[in-house]
């Protein structure tokens, strides 16, 4: 994991000529349109030898102002290459245990935040031209602009912009979590992997009443893998109500899935029987941070588990900002909910491995 981490550090490094190009030019559209913008406004409210002039003197000085200040920023992204992160010590978190998932997750987020500076750098300036020019066709058609509505729309262009990367680097350090340093944890504690692509059997869930009567169900992905000669799932879920029907039926929450042909056992009161310890591992679960008590049913062979969630954040979200010190509780917490079902796998392999 830690090859890949350094592997796409260095494709950050070598970015930064294509991130100073792109900046540069940017903010060379920028500085024409904004020669062009002063120009309209300029002969439009005073057309003439004063509109000239301050087309001439006051869009020259602003073009050449806006390709000064392109220019400084693309030389500051060349000289800011990320550098990549050396591994951190176990000791260096409150959670030991998490110290390769954190590592990874720092090691790709790091390089991770110099491309949404260069994403920046380019989508800011191109927003504002995107902005002056709008401004410039409303002008142009009779409608007044003054100056006040001229800096409005560059400064409103450029937050859009900005916004606009902002928002990628919200959904690649998402990604970033969910696929590496989740990845990482769970696979840490056996045969197991998050993959992004989950399969549902709803029909058989459905069918033995653990969750409402819907339409469909949305899912981000889930935890897969093997423990004790068992398959395990955990599939954060939500529902989907039928058109017309019930919302406040909604389910919310995760949904284990242990495959054990050799149980025996075609009800949960057949189950407690014969495996005592197994029902109260799975009502344990309840005891866990905003998680509800678990309703269980077992079809061919297959025990599942409808856990709802009953509080914010649910166990698989993204942090809201990158960085180990609001990843590590939400992983923790991951852990947690892994090692609780590990536990009831195990209660139900136990006459398999007598």
């Amino acid at each position: 994991m830690r090859q890949g981490a350094t592997q796409q550090a260095q494709a950050a490094e070598s970015s930064g000529g294509g991130a100073m190009r792109a900046a540069f030019l940017a903010f060379a559209v920028l500085a024409i349109v904004v020669w062009i913008g002063i120009a309209i406004g300029a002969n439009t409210r005073t057309p003439g030898v004063v509109g000239l002039a301050a087309t001439v003197f006051g869009g020259l000085f602003s073009a050449v102002l806006t390709i000064a200040i392109g220019g400084t920023i693309a030389l500051k992204l060349g000289a800011g290459a990320p550098v990549p992160l050396p591994a951190a010590a176990a000791t260096d978190t409150p959670f030991p245990e998490l110290a390769p998932a954190l590592a990874e997750l720092e090691a790709l987020q790091h390089p991770a935040a110099h491309r949404t500076v260069e994403r920046a750098a380019w989508r800011a300036p191109l927003g504002a031209s995107a902005g002056i020019a709008l401004w410039s066709a409303i002008v142009a058609m009779g409608a007044p602009g003054g100056v006040l509505d001229f800096a409005a729309v560059i400064l409103g262009g450029a937050l859009a912009g900005y916004g606009w990367a902002l928002a990628q680097a919200a959904r690649e350090n998402a990604d970033i979590y969910s696929q590496r340093a989740v990845d990482v944890l769970v696979g840490g504690l056996g045969a197991f992997n998050w993959r992004n692509a989950a399969s549902v059997d709803l029909g058989s869930v459905s069918r033995a009443g653990l969750l409402p009567v819907s339409s469909g169900a949305r899912t981000s992905g889930e935890v897969a893998g093997a423990h004790a000669g068992l398959a395990v799932r955990i599939t954060p879920l939500e529902t989907i109500p039928p058109s017309g029907g019930d919302k406040t039926s909604v389910f919310k929450g995760l949904l284990v899935d242990i495959t054990a042909p050799h149980l025996g056992a075609a009800a949960m009161d057949e189950l407690a029987a014969a495996m005592p310890a197994a029902p109260a591992l799975i009502a344990q679960l309840s005891t866990l941070p905003h998680l509800g008590a678990p309703r269980s049913a077992i079809v061919d062979g297959r025990l599942f588990l409808a856990i709802p969630e009953t509080g914010a954040p649910r166990v698989f979200d993204p942090p809201s900002q990158p960085g180990a010190l609001l990843a590590a509780p939400r992983l923790a917490r991951i852990r947690q909910v892994l090692g609780a079902v590990v536990h009831v796998a195990d209660a139900l392999a136990a006459p398999t491995q007598a």
